[in-house]
């Protein structure tokens, strides 16, 4: 099934994507506003991209603590998709050891080279097929923020139980997934650029990008299948927040898996 799954992985459109984008314009690929394209990010824009990522993470680590009684600090965390560190980077501040993935080299290169300018020693940046290697590993919290709705969702699936799975007995998880799109016009160019490739094109020469940019996906899930894969995987706490970029809907879960209790057997 692994051997599958990176397979798939590896062929997938968004992947070929999401490296394009890692090469040239990293940081709009994280947050798709002008200001943070490569040729008008200014150290201002910069520091005020990281900034919003600080205030992210302890937004939701104080959420964490608040509804599912989280400590104030982590052994290991995984951030999946972890671009240019954004996330990672303030995640640091809370665990004894990050892990960042990304399917992107270029990305991951950025990702260092902020971690270097930070002085931040405990991250470590993997792509996602070295993830792939140690399936077994387990964290104390694993979170995904504005990634899977860029996946398929056939693969993103796959990649949710992985995910899932990697959460240690009495850890925390965090996934992040859009469900629907609010307005009828956003479901139509997402169609069109799916199934019109030339039309993709002229839609980026329309919005001052090159025709040949890739097209970035926005994937809607079926919620029913996450929360039934959460709750066989034993998980039976979890609460959920809804979100909004720009008109793309979604949900961000936090949950807690059961911790074994002691002298406790599980049946192979």
């Amino acid at each position: 099934m692994l051997a599958f799954y990176r397979e798939s992985m590896s062929r997938t459109e968004s992947n070929s994507a999401w490296r394009k984008f890692g090469e040239d314009d990293p940081y709009f690929g994280v947050l798709s506003q002008p200001r943070y394209r490569r040729g008008s990010l200014t150290e201002g824009a910069l520091e005020e991209f990281f900034d919003s990522g600080a205030e992210y993470v302890d937004g939701l680590l104080t959420r964490l603590r608040t509804r599912l009684d989280a400590p104030q600090r982590f052994g290991d965390v995984l951030d999946f998709g972890c671009g240019v560190g954004r996330l990672a980077i303030p995640l640091a501040k809370y665990a004894d050891q990050v892990t960042g993935v990304d399917i992107s080299p270029a990305m991951l290169r950025e990702a260092q080279h902020n971690q270097e300018r930070v002085g931040a020693k405990n991250i470590n940046f993997v792509e996602t097929d070295a993830w792939l290697q140690d399936p077994t590993r387990r964290f104390d919290l694993v979170h995904t923020f504005i990634v899977l709705q860029h996946i398929p969702p056939g693969n993103g699936m796959r990649l949710i139980a992985q995910l899932v799975k990697q959460v240690a007995e009495g850890g925390f998880g965090v996934l992040h997934l859009t469900y629907t799109k609010d307005e009828p016009r956003l479901r139509y160019i997402s169609w069109v650029k799916k199934r019109l490739p030339l039309a993709a094109g002229l839609i980026n020469v329309a919005r001052g990008r090159r025709f040949s940019t890739p097209v970035m996906q926005m994937n809607d899930y079926n919620l029913n299948h996450v929360m039934h894969l959460l709750q066989r995987s034993g998980v039976n706490e979890f609460q959920a927040e809804y979100t909004d970029h720009g008109g793309y809907l979604g949900l961000s879960v936090g949950f807690k898996k059961p911790a074994i209790a002691s002298g406790s057997s599980v049946a192979a």
